[in-house]
This record gives structure tokens, sequence and C-alpha cells, in this order.
């Protein structure tokens, strides 16, 4: 028997492994990121920096929803999950957590109404539908025409939480409205009566001359927002699974001081 011939039993192995080794480089140099929407377009813009300072590095951005960055993060679809809602305690100790500050859901009326805020009682009443003019609450005698998102939407679910606390099981009464927020901007500046909510910029709004609603006498101001005195405040949240490698909380880092510099996500999730 030739040296060869003895030589390939013990190459043999280490030959199956290089696919293995290969594959697992290269998983090392691709971050996949997801979830919520109005997290997505600052971490886009972040990444165009990131891998400039990384090239060979590959980040792929899956938009979803907050829920979906949760289990998406949990199972190990996802290494870094972008969510805009409170973790539960069970998911919270699971996970690897970065804050980004705060954002908020904004409360937004038609452009001619003289209605300038609401109290938290009376926002409840109107989603209730125990308060259905107006009037009722110091403005024109027209009917309350309330709109929300999806049950399935995380940002629905945070709307509902805020109002009415955790728990809620009693009848929301509003028209369902599947929208962008550019979508949800238009429907609320054309339909008279209309009351919504979304995550826009206050200047956003402005612009497009929807009302924006202050609430308990809180308007959302950047300050009011920060400081969690704005009812409607939800936390802005990085997650990942454990610990997170070198690369991955790099990247965590660097969203969070990028973000920092003044860079406002934007988004309807």
């Amino acid at each position: 028997m030739t040296a060869a011939r003895l030589a390939l039993p013990l190459l043999l192995p280490a030959l199956l492994m290089i696919p293995s080794s290969l594959n697992a480089q290269a998983q090392q140099q691709k971050i996949i990121i997801g979830g919520a929407q109005s997290l997505t377009p600052v971490a886009e813009r972040f990444s165009d920096r990131f891998r400039k300072a990384h090239p060979g590095i590959e980040i792929e951005i899956r938009r979803g929803n907050s829920n979906y960055a949760v289990n998406a993060a949990q199972t190990g679809e996802i290494q870094i999950g972008l969510v805009t809602r409170n973790l539960s305690v069970t998911e919270n100790a699971a996970l690897h957590v970065e804050s980004m500050g705060h954002d908020a859901i904004i409360l937004l009326s038609y452009p001619w109404n003289s209605v300038t805020g609401l109290s938290l009682e009376q926002l409840q009443k109107i989603y209730l539908g125990k308060i259905t003019n107006w009037r009722e609450v110091g403005g024109e005698d027209k009917g309350i025409v309330p709109m929300t998102r999806e049950g399935s939407s995380a940002l629905h679910g945070t709307f509902i939480d805020s109002l009415f606390g955790k728990g809620f099981t009693g009848q929301e009464k509003a028209f369902i409205l599947r929208a962008n927020k550019d979508k949800i901007l238009r429907t609320i500046k054309r339909v008279r009566g209309s009351l919504g909510y979304g995550i826009v910029r206050v200047e956003e709004a402005q612009a497009e001359g929807v009302k924006v609603l202050a609430i308990d006498g809180k308007p959302p101001t950047a300050a009011n927002i920060q400081a969690e005195l704005y009812p409607f405040t939800r936390p802005q949240l990085l997650i990942s699974k454990s610990q997170p490698n070198r690369l991955v909380q790099e990247w965590m880092l660097g969203l969070v001081k990028f973000a920092d510099q003044g860079t406002e996500p934007e988004g309807n999730r």
C-alpha cells in the first residue's frame, strides 16, 4: 500500500470539515436584523455607515413588528430585534437589551377641529362608544369618527394597554385602519370628525395640517416623551438572544449612539 493510500483516510475527515468551517465563517459575517417598522429606517441608515467601516459584512434588515422581533430573536432567526413595546418579565430575562430611548403614539384629528386636547378619561369613553360627538368635549357639533389599528399590530396593543391598562377585555368601538404612516395622515386629514393615532413626528402632522392633540394637558413634545410624561410614550429597544458577539454588540451600541445624535426614526408600528 502506498503512502498516498495510507494518507487518504486521514485526509477525508479534514476535507469534510472544510465546508462546515467556511459556512460558519460566512454566517459570522452576516447580521440579520428585524422588527418594528418605526425603527427600520434609522437602522438602514446606520447600517450603510457600518458597512463602510466593516467591508465584507452583510447586513439584512427585515421589516415586521415588535412581536416578530421578540419571537425571532428568541429562536435565533435574527441576531438583533427592533422593539417598540415593553418586554414581559420573562422576555426581559431571556434577552440582552439595549435602550434607544422613547418615542410616542401621537393622537391626531382633522385639521379644523377646535379641540386641542382630551383627557385620558374622555379618550377612553370615545373608544368605548360612550362619547360620540365632538360637542361633548368642547368641539363642534360633529360625530367623532374614531380610528384604530388591526388587532395583530403591536402598535394597537401598546395603544390599548396605555389607554385602558393591561388585561383590557372590553369592546373597542372604532374603524380599523390598515395603513402606513402617510395613509393615516391623509385619511385623518380628509375625514371630518376623525380621531386616530400613529407614530409620526409632530412636525410631519402639522405640515399636513393634521391636528395633534394633547392628552391630560401634556402635548407630545420631545421633553415630555423622554420624561415619559406623555401618556402614550413607548420604549425603543434593541434586543438579542443572550450575550451578543462582538460584531452584533458593536452594531447595537453604534445604533444607540447614532440615534442619540439626532437621527429620528420614522414609521408607524
